[in-house]
């Protein structure tokens, strides 16, 4: 899972393992070490309106099953929601699926879904 955060945005991009576990799992998590801590984003398929909470050193996304059922499933790309905030503000989420880049890059992506822009 890619994450992308920038002001009260933060999309997340999934590639085909995350997509996997999302539908077996209803769950999918990304860890990152820093320092001695870590830092851990998942998302969570459950019945209900979507939302998120943050919590020390996690950051947990829910979403309707119904809806990630269906975006796994089909060749939807990705779908958007807004929250609020405490603050009066709005959270913005992208949840994607992730594809392979145009160019060539010092990554792997061999699990990233086959980029509808490439040449045949």
């Amino acid at each position: 899972m890619k994450i992308r955060i920038r002001g009260n945005s933060i999309r997340y991009r999934l590639d085909k393992t995350d997509i996997a576990s999302l539908q077996e799992q209803q769950q999918v998590e990304e860890i990152t070490t820093i320092g001695a801590g870590t830092l851990h984003f998942s998302i969570h398929a459950k019945a209900g309106e979507p939302s998120i909470v943050m919590n020390a050193n996690k950051v947990q996304l829910f979403l309707p099953a119904d809806q990630v059922s269906t975006w796994t499933s089909t060749e939807q790309v990705g779908f958007k929601h807004e929250l609020p905030n405490a603050d009066g503000s709005v959270l913005h989420l992208l949840i994607e699926k992730d594809f392979k880049c145009l160019t060539e890059r010092d990554e792997d992506e061999s699990q990233a879904f086959n980029n509808p822009a490439q040449s045949c």
